[in-house]
């Protein structure tokens, strides 16, 4: 793995540029991640800096300090970009990202963060200090290793993720499982995600979002390259015969999507499994704007912070 050091020559708080988060603060500590999960679309992004090599923005703590401290109004919470895992197992990220996360939290500004990584200590003795305005997802969406190991090879395993919710538990802050991408006729069966539900459940989570893996030229390539010696990749192809094009509301793109009854009827399934086990499952409005308008990320994450309506405030002075 090739880690180099960049410098962030505009601004560390940005818009960006997923519509759905259009009125979100942002921020993205590195370009590239290690964890290389098949169905990943940032893997196709232009910016992309290639698998086995990861930028890191060495001076975005210090630019950050410099632009809160001339701001007027300040952004209730900040989303820590998916582009990129920022508690991906590389010590130069880790160590921007707490330092990020910990200006921030300072400033009484709220974080959100989805990670499949394994959370270190060190982090979650931060959080404990603002568990308040800490709002963590957790991606998950088997527990089988086999499975897991070969569409994320990299990332945490199963019981890694599951220790991360138990500790967050433990210092008061209740994640949300985020089963995103859902694989059909792999991941999204009722007894994959009865399994993982049980389980969830004793750890006490109550709210999970859900989504379906979409493909783009890239997507499909690249895990046909993951999964072209297992049983599955057939399987996954099969269910997109009938797949249509869809415009994403959360890009300015088109993908290719399972069709509107697969989804719908597999929406319903899953939120009635998920119910029996006392959690709330809702269906991501953003990646499914020809089902639900609602939640959208951005109005569901601010939710969490007692300060949301000044992310508008922040946004009329530009981010």
């Amino acid at each position: 793995m090739q880690i180099d050091f960049i410098e962030r020559k505009g601004y560390v708080l940005t818009r960006s540029t997923l519509k759905c988060l259009s009125l979100v603060a942002s921020i993205n500590p590195a370009l590239g991640c290690m964890h290389q999960c098949a169905y990943c679309y940032a893997r196709g992004y232009s910016i992309y800096p290639g698998d086995g090599k990861v930028l890191v923005y060495g001076n975005m703590p210090e630019k950050l300090k410099k632009e809160l401290s001339t701001r007027r109004k300040l952004p209730a919470y900040v989303f820590f970009s998916s582009t990129c895992d920022v508690i991906q197992p590389i010590p130069q990220v880790l160590r921007i990202t707490y330092e990020l996360m910990n200006i921030l939290l300072g400033y009484g500004i709220g974080i959100n963060l989805l990670t499949k990584g394994r959370i270190p200590l060190k982090f979650l003795e931060l959080f404990d200090q603002y568990k308040k305005l800490v709002h963590v997802q957790i991606g998950i969406t088997t527990l089988d290793r086999d499975i897991q190991k070969k569409i994320e090879p990299f990332a945490a395993t199963p019981q890694e993720r599951l220790l991360n919710i138990k500790r967050l538990r433990a210092i008061g802050i209740v994640p949300e499982a985020k089963l995103d991408p859902l694989i059909p006729g792999v991941t999204d069966t009722e007894s994959n995600l009865n399994i993982l539900f049980k389980v969830l459940q004793g750890l006490g989570v109550n709210s999970t979002g859900i989504n379906y893996l979409f493909l783009r030229p890239k997507i499909k390539k690249n895990l046909c390259e993951a999964l072209r010696n297992t049983p599955f990749l057939q399987r996954i192809l099969g269910h997109y015969k009938n797949a249509i094009s869809l415009n994403l509301r959360a890009e300015q793109s088109r993908v290719t999507a399972l069709s509107v009854e697969y989804r719908k009827r597999a929406y319903e399934n899953i939120s009635r499994w998920a119910k029996d086990f006392g959690i709330h499952a809702y269906v991501c409005g953003c990646k499914n704007p020809d089902i639900t308008e609602e939640p959208l990320c951005g109005e569901n994450w601010g939710r969490h912070f007692e300060k949301s309506f000044e992310q508008k405030a922040l946004l009329k002075e530009g981010v």
